[in-house]
């Protein structure tokens, strides 16, 4: 049923939503990697991954995002309804609580999300018959009542997790087909209309220094104002970040300052910062003297380095840079070294974990990664 990762027809974003503890992140690993974690945590902020299937002829791959349920986290992953163009409303059977409060999930749903979304009522735990609290005729009556389809599925042993997934994903296929939904430009993405997502794209690379494998989480975030509050959380658990300016346009060198005084609110102490002056290439355009940013660097601690996407100017060397600085700095014990030693994060702060599966594929096997710094692109 799976295809290549790259090849698809169509790309349709779901939600998983409802109460912490009633199995989203179990139906999302069960589908995706047929896995299942009986010490399964609670999600923190957003994970998603993805998996194809076949309809009509098409290859449809899924984009399945898992919120989380806790209260704390609603002002973050209510942005990331924008663009879904499906749901699964879960609920735990064995727990009445999360069902009452499906019809909140559902309030919430429909204040955020395209009115042309596809929801399916999901009954999770199935396996959990002796301990049933919510009867299927009841659940089921009140998707009738509201417009959902509905389904009780069970993680742990499989049962209808495929079905589950199958038939939303088919549902919205039929509406796309029939253009109850827009097709999206180049009809590569299924969004709705006049809704602009928020992407935060983890990208993952290893390196080497000192002969050990330092595998870096390089964040990319909007730049935009509108979306400043949604991503300042994203600092947190960073140890470093590289502060990108053009080196064609002034505004964005002048406004570094702002994105310093940012960084610094919400970052940790010790984080290591780079200036970059990007688009080195556009020589003829320059509206940034070298000198001036580099004199800026030096005044507010920071190293410093003028880089090209376009022809790859010390793109490679800014990230080996900054790579060795923290790799040098976790060494001397100037960062304090996470539990059990497998992830660089500052004291006293819990990070909001987005873990986008598709990227998460390591550029080199090493049998002795020891380090996975989080790096801020802003």
């Amino acid at each position: 049923m799976s295809t290549r990762d790259d090849e698809y027809d169509y790309l349709f974003k779901v939600v998983l939503i409802g109460d912490s503890g009633v199995g989203k992140s179990n139906l999302l690993s069960r589908f995706t990697r047929n896995e299942f974690n009986l010490e399964s945590k609670s999600t923190i902020g957003v994970e998603f991954a993805t998996r194809s299937i076949q309809v009509d002829g098409k290859t449809i791959k899924a984009q399945i995002w898992d919120t989380a349920g806790q209260e704390r986290y609603r002002a973050i992953t209510a942005a990331y309804y924008r663009g879904a163009v499906g749901a699964l409303l879960v609920y735990d059977i064995a727990k009445h609580l999360t069902y009452e409060n499906v019809e909140r999930w559902l309030r919430e749903l429909r204040d955020h999300a395209d009115q042309n979304i596809v929801i399916m009522l999901v009954g999770n735990k199935s396996d959990l018959r002796h301990l049933r609290a919510v009867l299927t005729d009841e659940a089921k009556a009140f998707a009738e009542r509201n417009g959902l389809s509905f389904i009780e599925t069970s993680a742990l042993d499989s049962t209808n997790v495929d079905n589950a997934f199958q038939n939303i994903l088919t549902e919205i296929y039929r509406i796309v087909s029939q253009k109850q939904i827009r097709d999206p430009p180049e009809g590569d993405t299924i969004r709705p209309q006049n809704v602009e997502p928020i992407d935060v794209k983890p990208t993952v690379n290893s390196d080497s220094v000192d002969g050990k494998t330092i595998k870096a989480q390089i964040w990319d975030t909007a730049g935009q104002e509108r979306y400043r509050a949604i991503t300042a959380a994203y600092y947190r658990g960073a140890v470093g970040a590289l502060l990108v300016y053009d080196i064609a346009k002034h505004l964005t060198y002048e406004n570094v300052e702002r994105w310093l005084r940012e960084l610094r609110d919400h970052a940790d102490q010790n984080i290591v910062i780079m200036l970059v002056g990007n688009k080195s290439d556009l020589r003829h355009l320059r509206a940034v003297l070298t000198d001036e940013a580099k004199a800026f660097a030096e005044r507010n601690g920071l190293s410093f380095i003028e880089t090209s996407a376009l022809d790859s100017t010390n793109v490679d060397n800014a990230f080996q840079n900054i790579l060795t600085e923290i790799y040098r700095i976790v060494s001397q014990k100037q960062i304090r070294d996470p539990p059990e030693g497998d992830t660089i994060r500052p004291q006293n702060v819990e990070p909001i974990d987005v873990k986008p599966t598709q990227y998460t594929t390591s550029v080199t096997e090493a049998s002795n990664v020891v380090e996975e710094p989080h790096i801020q692109n802003c």
